[in-house]
């Protein structure tokens, strides 16, 4: 048959008003299908509609026609032409390592064919190049020539590429220099401190020119840099901020490692080339000689944490079908990788987002499926689900760039909307809420199966009477006592930790010292003691291995999480208020307990011996972050502060009990739930206020009910992070499917030799 036989369906598709002539402001999508992942460059390609310029692919373009009543289609068949060649590299490593963590494009050339079909005829399609009949041939230049709607979204929203800068720019970029005509050759230093001599690990002060050592690192296991701390020492006298590390300065400024004392950060000073000319040095005649700090923590993690927990050095084996499909990198988005591959083992979200997902895609129009949360979620976990994306058969098609969900999902968050590395724990949270917020009244909302409610026993030790208080959660987040860590032999400065002793100490009693009591009026303290009140479906547990270090960085401990992979947490159960127990007063209020880290102990212990209180010592260790001398600092400037050496209350941390009887029973005698009414003050915390939200909003209030079962638990997943900071580095996820592990790292997938059980960060466990 011919494809002259569409042509009159054509020219009568063009005269009537399904035919949207296209103009200077019409968005053309043309990179991926409305309802799932297919681009241009499979077999049929992508199906764009002549009404909406949408586009769809050969399985979903039928289904959309039946919808919207347009039959007439632009095919775009591209094909992908990938230039392996590799430019010369000269000898040693790239300058751009130091600042960027950066993926080289390959050359990549495309080949664009176009036709028009008329569906569902297929076999028959003409050449658009063919095409004499106008409108039609400016609605195909337009489809062409235009820049994609969801590449134009991709660069409004900066999320398009994966280039974060680990750096931010010093607020001493204008630092004032002495004027003390001191000269630096360029070689030859060595560290000024008398009795030193070190000429190695040698720092540049920018402001005087005085040349001292830094710290020891550790390069690998049992080995470390020379270093005796002499710049540090040297700050601590003289209040210099701004260094600069000889042997990093070339050339190419961004090399070099400059490090704010003050900020307590690697930094970027965009004066460098003045501040070192002011003594003698001119970076053109220069060359990068060491390493930076952070070129040496990178490589100092790619060669243990990464390597084990992307199980480099196995070959592993590649698995294909549904539930095993990638996820393309879309720009620092390992984290939000990992996520959705651990909420893909969640059956209520498959329920909900897979089974259910043309419900979702036919509840609205196309136009409006691009900017959908449900929607572009159906989109990527049917996908994932679908087997389409992990076919051996067609391995250049596979794997599924997420990148229209990321947008829509982050919005103008500030952290989730960038191309910067984030805590996964913060975004597990985030998605979280993002699914409740778009589940509508009658829907089960798929997040119940992870929530779960805590009782907080609160005991006045004076009085003995108590008050219970419930919290919604989604995440345990267990501490790491450093009192529990033991070290392993064999391995300098890296320690093993029992998942058991830790759980004890996370549900023991915790001491609130100081707490007066109001119905006695002694000091005696009270305390917390945390317990679960339901147990959900499914737990995630986050293990807090990042802690601020004396210095006042958050420094990742360096520990075997000695985990249990089935998981009984059944003793932790609470029941509430005891038959012989006696409450506190409404208006009584409570506090939690400071949880004071080791390194904060450390500090106040300092502190201490400087002839300050205890109290005093903690709140200065705290308001300084476990920094000793800005706590020195902070004392110096608060000796007349009235409330110096009472206790230390966290701002959030001394707080009533939430809404009164009093308030709970005037909603109840308007008719309403003991449930909407407290749900009703979270919203507004005036009690008219939240009595007119409740009038308006009566359906928003979601179920009181919460999934309860036994607290009994086997480990389905994880999600391993490698690197120094939970905001920087990599994650990865390993899922147990079909009774084996798969490692998911980002678009590669496979069958996991040796999952890394005891280096997760967050651990996902199902009921047993």
């Amino acid at each position: 048959m011919s494809s002259e036989v569409i042509v009159p369906q054509i020219e009568e598709f063009v005269a009537s008003d399904a035919f949207k002539a296209p103009n200077s402001t019409t968005k053309v999508y043309k990179d991926e299908c409305a309802y799932c992942f297919a681009n241009p460059h499979i077999k049929d390609g992508l199906y764009i509609s002549l009404k909406t310029y949408y586009c769809f692919c050969r399985e979903h373009v039928g289904t959309y026609s039946e919808l919207n009543g347009d039959n007439v289609f632009v095919q775009l068949v591209s094909k992908k032409h990938v230039s392996n060649a590799s430019p010369p590299r000269g000898v040693g490593e790239p300058t751009n390592k130091i600042t960027k963590l950066s993926i080289d494009a390959p050359k990549i050339e495309f080949e664009d064919n176009y036709y028009v079909v008329v569906y569902p005829d297929f076999e028959n399609r003409i050449d658009a190049n063919s095409i004499t009949l106008e409108p039609l041939t400016n609605a195909i230049r337009v489809i062409s020539s235009a820049t994609s709607a969801e590449r134009l979204a991709a660069l409004s929203s900066t999320s398009n590429a994966w280039d974060a800068e680990i750096k931010l720019i010093t607020k001493h970029a204008n630092l004032e220099q002495l004027n003390n005509s001191k000269i630096l050759p360029n070689s030859g230093w060595q560290c000024e401190t008398e009795g030193c001599g070190l000429t190695e690990n040698l720092w540049l002060c920018l402001t005087d020119g005085s040349v001292r050592c830094g710290r020891s690192q550790f390069l690998s296991d049992g080995l470390k840099s020379a270093g005796n701390g002499h710049m540090q020492e040297y700050y601590n006298e003289n209040k210099y901020p701004l260094v600069v590390k000889l042997g990093t300065i070339c050339a190419q400024l961004d090399a070099a490692d400059v490090y704010s004392y003050d900020e307590d950060d690697a930094v970027i000073d965009p004066n460098l080339d003045k501040h070192l000319a002011h003594f003698g040095l001119d970076p053109a005649k220069l060359e990068k000689t060491v390493k930076s700090t952070i070129e040496m923590e990178l490589d100092m993690n790619e060669k243990w944490e990464w390597a084990r927990c992307q199980e480099d050095g196995a070959t592993l084996e590649p698995i294909y079908g549904p539930g095993y499909t990638g996820l393309i990198n879309t720009g620092s988005s390992c984290y939000m990788n990992s996520v959705l591959q651990a909420i893909l083992q969640i059956e209520n979200f498959r329920r909900r987002y897979v089974q259910g997902a043309w419900d979702i895609f036919t509840s609205q129009s196309v136009e409006e499926l691009h900017n959908s949360f449900n929607a572009q979620f159906a989109k990527v976990l049917s996908s994932m689900m679908s087997g389409k994306f992990a076919d051996e058969q067609n391995i250049e098609t596979n794997h599924i760039k997420p990148l229209q969900f990321k947008r829509v999902t982050a919005g103008s968050h500030p952290e989730f909307s960038t191309a910067k590395q984030q805590d996964v724990e913060e975004y597990i949270r985030f998605l979280l809420e993002k699914v409740s917020e778009n589940t509508a009244p009658g829907t089960p909302d798929p997040t119940k199966a992870i929530r779960f409610e805590t009782w907080n026993r609160f005991e006045d030790i004076a009085s003995k009477k108590v008050r219970y208080t419930e919290q919604e959660e989604v995440i345990v987040h267990l501490p790491i006592p450093q009192n529990l860590l033991k070290p392993i032999e064999g391995s300098e400065n890296r320690y093993k930790v029992d998942m058991g002793q830790t759980l004890d100490a996370y549900f023991a009693d915790q001491f609130v010292d100081g707490y007066k009591s109001p119905i006695t009026g002694e000091v005696k303290g009270a305390t917390n003691t945390l317990r679960f009140k339901t147990f959900p479906d499914y737990l995630f547990i986050q293990v807090q291995k990042f802690a601020y270090s004396n210095d006042g960085q958050m420094k990742k401990l360096d520990i075997d999480f000695e985990i249990q992979e089935q998981l009984d947490l059944s003793f932790f159960r609470g029941n509430g208020k005891a038959e012989n127990e006696e409450l506190l007063p409404e208006d009584a209020k409570v506090e939690k307990p400071v949880v004071i880290p080791d390194n904060i102990r450390n500090v106040a212990e300092q502190l201490k011996g400087m002839g300050f209180s205890d109290n005093a010592s903690i709140k200065a260790a705290f308001e300084a972050k476990g920094n000793v001398e800005l706590a020195t600092d902070w004392l110096m400037n608060h000796l007349d502060d009235p409330t110096l050496n009472e206790a230390y209350r966290p701002p959030s941390d001394s707080t009533s009990s939430g809404p009164s009887e009093a308030d709970i029973a005037t909603f109840v005698e308007f008719g309403f739930s003991k449930h909407q009414a407290r749900y009703a003050l979270s919203q507004k915390s005036n009690v008219q206020e939240a009595m007119d939200w409740l009038f308006n909003n009566l359906d928003n209030v979601p179920p009181e009910e919460y999934v309860d079962g036994e607290g009994s638990y086997e480990l389905i997943g994880m999600i391993s992070h490698m690197g120094s900071r939970p905001d920087s580095g990599h994650y990865v996820a390993h899922m147990l499917k079909n009774q084996k592990w798969v490692l998911f790292n980002d678009e590669k997938v496979a069958l996991s030799q040796d999952p890394p059980k005891k280096l997760a960060y967050v651990y996902l466990y199902k009921r047993v």
